[in-house]
């Protein structure tokens, strides 16, 4: 175990005692759905009858679980030439930036190297396949640079954005998502998944996997954490047994499924013991920080 999961366990015994927030999330439940939010959504693959093109944000290749969420990365962090068992995930929003929650990037003493993995489906396999479609090897890039949000203090403004060493080639495995086109509603429903701990079994999955998770208004969230400052850059959603994020998932996406998929908020936190009826998880809501994000992203003249 090293030494950055021990921490974020380390505040999730303290906080359970309080019925506060805990840190270091991952989808709890392992529920693989073909299409999580019906909709009208859009598919295009790259040598599709109506190819994708790489203007194109939040749209997946196929409702086939392979291709899904190709945005999402899991994080590997490095000390001293040995693999931690440290555990966070990020979003790819371009070929150059991922976002991330702040509190799994702000203590860079934890490792010596950060690296993004792309295009991953299994982690415990190096060729992953489901129903005949096969992954290309996963893409492994060094982050260059880690961007805490200004505002970033005692797990408010949970938010951060990685800057990668090299671009990221768009597959149909690893794909972009969309930033909010407006503010987040009472209505929506979320998709959220990644490589987490599932719960009541205390284990981390191998596969990537996914959850639907409703809105829940910040008032009703307020009550079942009534020691937290919560803020209201926030976004409280789940609250349903079983159906949570956990340890090991912080950074995550949270997902609204239109058309296109738009990055709604970041895994943040949530109940110690997480899938418990009545407690929602935290994310952190990204339209909050939209001016953050495009100033920070925005790509360098050159003069």
């Amino acid at each position: 175990m090293s030494n950055l999961y021990a921490f974020c366990i380390y505040l999730s015994v303290q906080e359970r005692r309080k019925n506060t927030i805990s840190c270091g999330l991952a989808a709890c439940r392992k529920r693989q759905l073909n299409n999580p939010q019906p909709g009208d959504r859009v598919f295009a693959r790259l040598d599709g009858d109506n190819p994708w093109s790489k203007n194109q944000c939040g749209v997946e290749a196929s409702s086939n679980l392979i291709h899904q969420e190709p945005w999402l990365v899991f994080l590997e962090y490095w000390m001293e030439g040995r693999l931690l068992s440290s555990r966070c995930a990020a979003t790819l929003i371009d070929e150059w930036h991922l976002v991330t929650a702040a509190h799994c990037v702000n203590k860079p003493n934890k490792f010596s190297r950060l690296v993004a993995r792309l295009g991953e489906y299994d982690l415990s396999t190096k060729k992953d396949c489901r129903q005949g479609v096969c992954t290309d090897p996963p893409l492994h890039i060094e982050v260059e640079d880690i961007i805490l949000n200004p505002n970033y203090k005692n797990h408010r403004h949970d938010i951060a954005i990685l800057r990668l060493k090299k671009a990221a080639p768009y597959t149909d495995f690893i794909r972009p998502i969309c930033l909010p086109t407006g503010p987040t509603t009472k209505d929506m429903k979320f998709s959220a998944g990644a490589w987490g701990e599932i719960p009541y079994e205390g284990v981390y999955s191998k596969v990537k996997k996914i959850v639907l998770l409703p809105n829940v208004d910040i008032e009703v969230c307020a009550k079942a954490y009534p020691n937290a400052d919560l803020g209201q850059d926030i976004i409280c959603a789940g609250g349903e047994r079983g159906i949570d994020t956990c340890r090991g998932d912080s950074g995550s996406p949270l997902v609204l499924y239109r058309k296109q998929a738009e990055l709604r908020g970041v895994t943040s936190g949530g109940n110690s013991i997480c899938g418990i009826q009545g407690y929602p998880g935290i994310y952190t809501d990204v339209s909050h920080h939209l001016n953050w994000i495009k100033e920070v992203t925005r790509p360098i003249e050159i003069r």
